[in-house]
């Protein structure tokens, strides 16, 4: 794949559309389009972008579901090369959104109310000059994407990531899929399946309403072979029973990532999709999805890394350096080595033929009384039990052991507190040693996820 127009130029993604003519490119949201229609409407958009004489190095920001509109809008952007900056309608909050476009220094909102409805507005980038990463990102003609971290525990942090560097390794696919769109495209994962699927030849079947049903309504009728997707989705799916009400029997691959996967969610799924192969993927905003091999549909054992990414293991945490890390972030310090590693925060265990087990971030593992408990292995245990729906188990404080297990539970049906907590120890019990059997057992009034369907705690 090469640059037509030159060095950290982006009008080979617009020949790719443009060349496959009449094939399917989308379907779900906002209608099916064709290659070809795609490449209109991204043409259409650059005449608008040329009218409102919007410029390279410009940062705009995107809001909406991904759309055959949202989606040409993207392309348009990164052909003209611009800075793109995509947040999902409804997260975060307005005033947490508005805070976000200004520490980007957005000068242009498009805002969708639906798959062909939208508005654009200027608005005033706040006093003080650009960061210095954008502005050398715009001396340098590329056009860029920025991400949001989720948040959940400090100020989120803004990525700026080169698309020519991210994109240009995606190579055409031999076998063009059709995939469910499962992640929004603030999200480095939705990024990622959007446009591997179309630069693949692929079809990307969007369906904003990510429930259990809709889901299933959406892989039955447009015949998805490809579900991208979280543990946490994965396993409300399975207890949901939806997919009994559809036929599914296009379903070929179940790629799953962004938490670590429970090894009783891994074996219900594989028991209920004989026909599914499931892969386990890994990847950041920092530096992009990498490449990745399970070592069997049921195992939670996998390769990563190559054609260019390195990933070593030092005192059990994974580090990699790879060719699509971000440039840095605009509001926080490096989190780069001098010599480009990143130090991912997982852990790690290695097994004897070099696979990787990723066990979870390192900041929730647990020292009870100077024994390492890995929240994931008690996760799994009381995910057995009857009427848990998910989940939760993190470290407390204590006095003598230094920490205590705590559990959090969400529940399918309600149930007295007292017996609960007695069933549920038992159980772990039965399976675990006493210093990792739950001391505290709380029932949650929600559910233990957020917007993006990772666990509370698991996010990276």
């Amino acid at each position: 794949m090469t640059n037509v127009g030159g060095e950290g130029s982006m009008d080979w993604l617009l020949s790719q559309l443009q060349r496959r003519a009449d094939a399917e490119a989308m379907a779900g949201y906002g209608g099916r389009t064709t290659y070809a229609e795609l490449g209109e409407r991204t043409t259409d958009w650059l005449d608008t972008l040329d009218r409102r004489g919007t410029a390279a190095g410009e940062i705009v920001a995107v809001v909406g579901n991904a759309s055959p509109s949202v989606v040409a809008l993207f392309t348009a952007l990164a052909v003209r090369g611009c800075v793109v900056v995509p947040f999902a309608p409804t997260d975060p909050p307005k005033e947490q959104r508005a805070r976000r476009i200004a520490t980007v220094h957005a000068t242009t909102v498009i805002e969708f109310d639906g798959p062909d409805e939208w508005s654009i507005r200027t608005v005033a980038a706040p006093e003080g000059p650009r960061p210095d990463l954008l502005t050398k990102l715009a001396a340098s003609g590329e056009a860029g994407l920025v991400l949001f971290s989720s948040g959940s525990t400090g100020e989120s942090k803004a990525a700026l990531l080169s698309l020519p560097r991210l994109l240009g390794g995606f190579r055409a696919s031999s076998r063009p899929r059709r995939t469910l769109q499962f992640m929004a495209l603030d999200h480095i994962g939705g990024v990622n399946t959007l446009f591997r699927t179309l630069v693949g030849g692929g079809t990307v079947v969007t369906e904003p309403r990510r429930t259990p049903k809709h889901a299933c309504e959406a892989m039955e009728h447009h015949r998805v072979q490809v579900l991208p997707t979280t543990p946490t989705f994965l396993n409300m799916l399975l207890l949901s029973g939806a997919y009994r009400d559809h036929d599914l029997s296009s379903l070929e691959l179940v790629t799953y990532g962004t938490e670590p996967m429970r090894e009783v969610t891994l074996a219900h799924a594989a028991e209920v999709f004989p026909q599914v192969q499931f892969k386990q993927t890994y990847g950041l905003t920092e530096t992009g999805i990498l490449p990745t091999r399970s070592v069997a549909s049921d195992s939670l054992q996998m390769d990563v890394g190559g054609h260019g990414f390195s990933t070593d293991v030092r005192d059990g945490v994974l580090w990699i350096k790879s060719p699509s890390s971000m440039l840095g972030y605009l509001n926080a310090a490096s989190p780069f080595d001098e010599d480009g590693w990143l130090n991912t925060g997982d852990a790690v265990e290695v097994a004897e033929d070099g696979s990787l087990r990723v066990l979870g971030r390192l900041s929730a593992l647990m020292n009870v009384g100077g024994e390492k408990v890995s929240p994931a292995e008690v996760e799994n245990v009381l995910l057995r039990a009857d009427n848990i729906r998910d989940v939760v188990v993190t470290g407390r404080p204590n006095a003598v052991t230094g920490e205590i297990v705590a559990a959090t539970v969400e529940l399918v049906e309600p149930e007295e507190r007292r017996e609960l907590s007695r069933r549920l120890r038992r159980l772990c019990a039965e399976h675990l040693p006493p210093h990792k059997v739950p001391a505290v057992i709380t029932v949650s009034d929600g559910p233990l996820h957020g917007q993006r369907f990772k666990r509370m705690g698991s996010v990276r």
